[in-house]
């Protein structure tokens, strides 16, 4: 996630898969997890390796007439190497791109199933070589044919975007890092395509070589980082995801940055090779950058084309009556993936006034300004949430997602530290300043005001929505808290895809997605022990390390658990969320015309 790195949904994480279960292996079929949809339930996503095309039809869906989808935030592109967001990702693996693997919802399940390839691919005896075949017939949205090349292209060329996507395959890949865990291979373009860790000896096949072990391989393969892409038609620049072509039921007519993207029908897509997707809708709005109020409110009239709107923002809380009342039908929430938190860097805030930030944080004024409700979230005093393997339920003074935090004693914590009047610690972040509803900006003045008054200094530095993600993310800002990611949602059934690629050393760099700026040599130990482990053993060492990262580190402060929030006028139909990604299951929703 994605992924975060908020991820999307008006914060940061990744695309994200949680279970019930240690991380299946490829022969675990389709029997022995289990689900349940509510709040903390358990949640699985089994494999099932023969799945076949076309998708079953969803009963009662018509086809034609067009879906909006109205939300506040913003993507940066919509290239498939860049992506590591719940909104983008979700767009491309649903709508426009389609990867190795994929998911089929089933019964409220999501089942991974083969996509572009044949089966699940096909792991070596020592674990070190996947090899998928592909299917044959597959084409481009421009009529093209997709070939083996395409796909090992991709994957290289996702080494260039290790600053916005994930960073699993330089970890895993042979060849993608050097003996002091530091990526050496940077992509196609500055490195060449001689790389050892992916390749296509022929047109239907791919294989990848590994460093290590890599039982998760097959949920990767479902991340856009696997899609296609023809070497002829992409530029040596970030304008490729503006006009890229694609393999899914729809391609893109016009993406116009910060504002809006339009899809239209792929005529080249074959559902019989597509076992996962449906193509109801003539073609899709995105409105980037909306105020989620405003919408909200148009969305529960339904006049108009409200009526075919819908919304992933959490619901507002003066909203909250209606959507629980008369309105019910036109909302959907459930279990989402991601545990969003305060991120504080550790190289430039000291421990101890970490900890003093932990002890004065406001979390209950801010969730008030923010009119977040407990339909949008449940407080978080983890960084492994409920549904994770291995999950230890503890709290921790300062971290418990509740609370208007203790200035008097955050100030005396300070002044331990030695900081007081006259010698105040500066706390620097960004904000949105352009945000429509005015949220975005109550928020900060409620935080800007409860911190000042526990005795920091505030400077905060006000950017357009379209902006800020790029500068968060930057690692030689200005700001020393509320830096990327600003939450995650877990990637795959198990946490080995929750730490590794938030409190590795390796992940302090541009875009990088290392919670807190942590580089420390116990950690890095701690989880190379971990990952050690067979699978299903790692799960409850996963929960005692995020007892002592916290106890020891307070890289962040968790803040809550995400729930899913969807809001859609009278004439959508088929809302469903998808706990494993938190969000809703785009290609399967039609329209009323």
């Amino acid at each position: 996630m994605r992924a975060t790195i908020v991820r999307a949904v008006g914060v940061a994480a990744s695309i994200g898969l949680i279970a019930a279960c240690a991380a299946p292996s490829n022969n675990a079929g389709t029997s022995g997890n289990t689900k349940t949809t509510g709040s903390g339930g358990t949640i699985a996503a089994p494999l099932d390796p023969t799945a076949k095309g076309p998708a079953p039809e969803v009963a009662g869906a018509k086809k034609g007439g067009i879906l909006t989808v109205s939300y506040a935030t913003a993507p940066s592109d919509m290239d498939p190497s860049a992506q590591f967001y719940q909104d983008s990702g979700i767009i491309m693996t649903r709508l426009t791109q389609r990867s190795l693997t994929s998911f089929v919802t089933r019964d409220g399940n999501q089942v991974l199933v083969p996509d572009l390839a044949t089966d699940l691919g096909r792991v070596s005896g020592d674990g070190l070589t996947w090899t998928f075949t592909l299917k044959d017939g597959i084409k481009y949205s421009d009529g093209s044919p997709v070939t083996a090349g395409d796909i090992a292209y991709a994957v290289k060329r996702s080494f260039a975007f290790t600053d916005t996507g994930p960073t699993y395959q330089v970890d895993f890949l042979k060849g993608a890092k050097d003996a002091k865990g530091d990526q050496v291979y940077k992509g196609p373009w500055e490195s060449g395509e001689n790389f050892a860790g992916v390749d296509a000896p022929d047109a239907k096949t791919v294989v990848f070589h590994l460093e290590k072990r890599w039982e998760t391989l097959p949920y990767f393969a479902a991340f856009s980082q696997t899609s296609p892409i023809p070497k002829a038609k992409e530029t040596k620049n970030r304008d490729y995801g503006n006009n890229a072509v694609g393999t899914g039921p729809y391609k893109i007519k016009s993406f116009t940055q910060g504002s809006e993207l339009v899809l239209e029908k792929n005529t080249f897509w074959d559902p019989a090779t597509d076992p996962s997707r449906h193509q109801y809708l003539d073609g899709y709005v995105f409105k980037f950058g909306q105020d989620s109020i405003k919408v909200q409110q148009g969305i529960l009239a339904s006049n108009g084309p409200d009526a075919t709107t819908l919304s992933w923002d959490s619901v507002d809380a003066s909203l909250i009556d209606q959507v629980t009342g008369a309105k019910a039908s036109q909302f959907v929430t459930g279990p989402s993936s991601c545990v969003i938190a305060v991120n504080m860097d550790t190289r430039k805030i000291p421990l101890a006034v970490r900890k003093a930030v932990a002890i004065a944080f406001p979390f209950d004024d801010i969730n008030k300004a923010a009119g977040a409700t407990p339909l949008s979230q449940t407080p978080a005093s983890t960084l492994v949430p409920p549904q994770i393997p291995g999950h230890l339920d503890f709290k921790i003074e300062g971290m418990t997602g509740t609370g208007n935090g203790d200035p008097v004693k955050a100030k005396a914590m300070l002044a331990a530290a030695g900081y007081g009047p006259g010698k105040e610690f500066q706390l620097v972040w960004y904000y949105t300043d352009d945000d429509p509803s005015n949220v975005a900006q109550q928020v900060n003045q409620v935080r800007k005001t409860k911190l000042m008054a526990a005795g920091f200094k505030v400077k905060d530095i006000g950017v357009a929505g379209k902006d800020r993600r790029t500068l968060i993310a930057k690692i030689d800002g200005p700001h020393n808290m509320l830096q990327s990611p600003a939450g995650w949602c877990f990637d795959w059934p198990s946490a080995d895809s929750i730490f590794p690629p938030t409190v590795s050393s390796t992940q302090i760099k541009a875009g990088g997605s290392n919670w807190g700026d942590l580089a420390d040599p116990k950690v890095d130990s701690e989880m190379a022990r971990i990952q050690a482990l067979p699978i299903a053993e790692q799960g409850p060492e996963w929960g005692k390390f995020d007892k002592w990262l916290l106890e020891t580190y307070v890289p962040v402060l968790p803040w809550y658990n995400d729930k899913s929030n969807f809001l859609f006028g009278t004439k959508v139909h088929n809302v469903i969320n998808d706990a494993n990604h938190g969000m809703p299951v785009l290609d399967a929703i039609w329209v009323d015309q």
